[in-house]
Protein backbone atom coordinates (compact mmCIF):
# COMPACT_ATOMS: atom_id res chain seq x y z
CA UNK A 1 0.00 0.00 0.00
CA UNK A 2 2.97 2.31 0.33
CA UNK A 3 3.15 2.56 -3.49
CA UNK A 4 -0.61 3.26 -3.79
CA UNK A 5 -0.46 6.90 -2.71
CA UNK A 6 2.45 7.99 -4.96
CA UNK A 7 0.94 6.12 -7.95
CA UNK A 8 -2.41 7.87 -7.42
CA UNK A 9 -0.62 11.20 -7.09
CA UNK A 10 1.26 10.61 -10.34
CA UNK A 11 -1.95 9.63 -12.17
CA UNK A 12 -3.73 12.68 -10.79
CA UNK A 13 -0.86 14.94 -11.82
CA UNK A 14 -0.88 13.45 -15.35
CA UNK A 15 -4.64 14.04 -15.65
CA UNK A 16 -4.22 17.65 -14.51
CA UNK A 17 -1.37 18.24 -16.98
CA UNK A 18 -3.35 16.76 -19.88
CA UNK A 19 -6.46 18.77 -18.98
CA UNK A 20 -4.50 22.01 -18.63
CA UNK A 21 -2.23 21.53 -21.63
CA UNK A 22 -2.60 23.91 -24.53
CA UNK A 23 -4.68 22.60 -27.40
CA UNK A 24 -2.69 22.14 -30.59
CA UNK A 25 -5.72 22.83 -32.80
CA UNK A 26 -6.49 26.39 -31.66
CA UNK A 27 -9.75 28.15 -32.36
CA UNK A 28 -11.68 27.36 -35.51
CA UNK A 29 -10.81 29.86 -38.21
CA UNK A 30 -13.49 30.74 -40.73
CA UNK A 31 -12.13 30.61 -44.24
CA UNK A 32 -13.64 33.06 -46.71
CA UNK A 33 -15.31 31.28 -49.62
CA UNK A 34 -13.42 31.32 -52.91
CA UNK A 35 -14.87 33.01 -55.97
CA UNK A 36 -14.20 32.97 -59.69
CA UNK A 37 -15.81 34.32 -62.83
CA UNK A 38 -14.33 32.56 -65.82
CA UNK A 39 -15.27 32.77 -69.49
CA UNK A 40 -14.02 32.66 -73.05
CA UNK A 41 -13.98 36.08 -74.71
CA UNK A 42 -13.48 35.56 -78.43
CA UNK A 43 -10.12 33.69 -78.37
CA UNK A 44 -9.05 34.52 -74.81
CA UNK A 45 -9.78 32.84 -71.49
CA UNK A 46 -10.50 35.39 -68.76
CA UNK A 47 -10.57 34.66 -65.03
CA UNK A 48 -11.57 37.29 -62.45
CA UNK A 49 -10.65 36.38 -58.89
CA UNK A 50 -12.56 39.13 -57.04
CA UNK A 51 -16.23 38.40 -57.60
CA UNK A 52 -18.97 39.91 -55.46
CA UNK A 53 -22.77 40.09 -55.58
CA UNK A 54 -24.87 42.97 -54.27
CA UNK A 55 -28.60 43.62 -54.09
CA UNK A 56 -29.27 47.21 -55.15
CA UNK A 57 -32.30 49.34 -55.89
CA UNK A 58 -31.85 51.35 -59.07
CA UNK A 59 -34.55 54.01 -59.12
CA UNK A 60 -37.58 51.85 -58.28
CA UNK A 61 -36.17 48.59 -59.69
CA UNK A 62 -34.83 45.92 -57.32
CA UNK A 63 -31.68 44.42 -58.96
CA UNK A 64 -28.76 42.07 -58.44
CA UNK A 65 -25.26 43.23 -59.41
CA UNK A 66 -22.65 40.53 -60.13
CA UNK A 67 -19.21 42.12 -60.30
CA UNK A 68 -15.90 40.59 -61.41
CA UNK A 69 -12.47 42.19 -61.44
CA UNK A 70 -8.77 41.59 -60.94
CA UNK A 71 -7.07 42.37 -57.61
CA UNK A 72 -5.42 45.80 -57.31
CA UNK A 73 -2.04 44.05 -57.18
CA UNK A 74 -2.57 42.46 -60.61
CA UNK A 75 -0.98 43.89 -63.73
CA UNK A 76 -4.12 42.81 -65.64
CA UNK A 77 -6.89 45.36 -66.07
CA UNK A 78 -10.57 45.09 -66.90
CA UNK A 79 -13.85 44.24 -65.25
CA UNK A 80 -17.28 42.74 -65.81
CA UNK A 81 -20.58 43.88 -64.28
CA UNK A 82 -23.82 41.96 -64.83
CA UNK A 83 -27.06 43.48 -63.58
CA UNK A 84 -30.21 41.35 -63.34
CA UNK A 85 -33.76 42.29 -62.35
CA UNK A 86 -34.77 40.96 -58.93
CA UNK A 87 -32.80 38.77 -56.55
CA UNK A 88 -33.61 35.16 -57.31
CA UNK A 89 -32.45 32.10 -59.21
CA UNK A 90 -33.51 31.55 -62.81
CA UNK A 91 -32.58 32.25 -66.37
CA UNK A 92 -32.40 35.88 -67.50
CA UNK A 93 -32.42 36.46 -71.28
CA UNK A 94 -31.93 39.23 -73.82
CA UNK A 95 -33.47 42.50 -72.67
CA UNK A 96 -33.49 41.43 -68.98
CA UNK A 97 -29.70 41.85 -68.80
CA UNK A 98 -27.48 44.85 -68.44
CA UNK A 99 -23.85 43.87 -68.97
CA UNK A 100 -20.89 46.25 -68.87
CA UNK A 101 -17.47 44.90 -69.82
CA UNK A 102 -14.24 46.90 -69.70
CA UNK A 103 -11.29 45.28 -71.45
CA UNK A 104 -7.60 45.64 -70.56
CA UNK A 105 -7.21 48.69 -72.82
CA UNK A 106 -10.08 50.55 -71.14
CA UNK A 107 -12.61 50.00 -73.95
CA UNK A 108 -16.18 49.75 -72.61
CA UNK A 109 -18.75 47.35 -74.07
CA UNK A 110 -22.45 46.82 -73.35
CA UNK A 111 -24.60 43.79 -74.01
CA UNK A 112 -26.47 43.59 -77.28
CA UNK A 113 -30.20 42.86 -77.39
CA UNK A 114 -29.51 39.43 -78.89
CA UNK A 115 -32.22 37.00 -77.72
CA UNK A 116 -29.61 34.25 -77.22
CA UNK A 117 -27.84 36.26 -74.48
CA UNK A 118 -28.45 34.72 -71.07
CA UNK A 119 -27.34 34.52 -67.46
CA UNK A 120 -28.45 31.47 -65.47
CA UNK A 121 -28.38 31.78 -61.66
CA UNK A 122 -28.57 28.30 -60.13
CA UNK A 123 -27.84 29.07 -56.47
CA UNK A 124 -28.54 32.35 -54.69
CA UNK A 125 -28.26 32.33 -50.88
CA UNK A 126 -28.94 35.80 -49.53
CA UNK A 127 -26.66 35.58 -46.51
CA UNK A 128 -23.34 37.40 -46.10
CA UNK A 129 -20.55 35.42 -47.83
CA UNK A 130 -23.10 33.06 -49.38
CA UNK A 131 -21.88 31.61 -52.67
CA UNK A 132 -23.88 32.49 -55.79
CA UNK A 133 -23.44 29.99 -58.63
CA UNK A 134 -24.40 30.34 -62.27
CA UNK A 135 -23.41 30.44 -65.93
CA UNK A 136 -23.68 32.84 -68.86
CA UNK A 137 -23.20 33.46 -72.56
CA UNK A 138 -23.70 36.79 -74.32
CA UNK A 139 -22.34 39.25 -76.83
CA UNK A 140 -21.22 42.79 -75.96
CA UNK A 141 -20.47 45.65 -78.34
CA UNK A 142 -18.73 49.00 -78.08
CA UNK A 143 -16.64 51.51 -79.98
CA UNK A 144 -13.80 48.98 -80.34
CA UNK A 145 -16.06 46.28 -81.87
CA UNK A 146 -17.78 43.33 -80.26
CA UNK A 147 -16.83 40.48 -77.97
CA UNK A 148 -18.64 37.17 -77.58
CA UNK A 149 -18.55 35.57 -74.13
CA UNK A 150 -19.10 31.82 -73.99
CA UNK A 151 -18.77 29.05 -71.41
CA UNK A 152 -19.14 31.63 -68.65
CA UNK A 153 -19.05 30.37 -65.07
CA UNK A 154 -20.01 32.36 -61.96
CA UNK A 155 -18.96 31.61 -58.40
CA UNK A 156 -19.42 34.91 -56.56
CA UNK A 157 -19.76 35.98 -52.92
CA UNK A 158 -22.95 37.66 -51.69
CA UNK A 159 -22.31 40.94 -49.84
CA UNK A 160 -25.73 42.50 -49.19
Amino acid sequence: MKNGLPLKSILFLCCVLVACSKSSQGPAVQVAPQSAITFSANDSLIHYSIDLVYIQDVDSTHTTLISGEYPDSSSKKGSLAIRLPGDTTGRFNGGNLLVTYTDGQGNVYYNTQDSTNYVEVDKYPKSYNGVIVGSFSFKVAGGAGSVTFSNGSIIAIFQK
